[in-house]
């Protein structure tokens, strides 16, 4: 796969990557820094509200940390396809680092919120 030299020389797209990079720092950073598996073996991933109240699902570690598995996978498959597709469509390959942010500003909530729960 080559990737073309105009997508690493436009600054809208190098602007997008490095917020990427920061912000999945930051993901994995509260992931791995925040969460504590010594104070309870069992976790809750998962928040559903229901008629009667709330109820909380609780599963196993690995799916907080899959969290952080999916902030570097969602992030470097965007930056791979954006690639791909920026010769043909320059604003699609935008649009897709562009949601790729806003993904991770969501995984980065949710996990800080499933964290602090605990």
């Amino acid at each position: 796969m080559e990737i073309p030299k105009k997508f690493w020389h436009d600054r809208l797209v190098l602007l997008l990557i490095t917020l990427m990079a920061i912000l999945v720092v930051i993901g994995v950073s509260v992931v791995l820094l925040r969460f504590d598996v010594s104070r309870n073996p069992t976790t809750i991933v998962a928040y559903r509200p229901n008629v009667s109240g709330t109820q909380y699902l609780s599963g196993k570690p690995i799916d907080i940390y899959s969290l952080a598995v999916y902030m570097v996978v969602t992030s470097a498959a965007a930056v791979v396809i954006s690639a791909r597709i920026y010769t043909a469509k320059r604003h699609a390959a935008l649009f897709l680092l562009s949601s790729t942010i806003f993904l991770l500003v969501l995984s980065t909530i949710v996990a800080n919120s499933l964290i602090s729960i605990q």
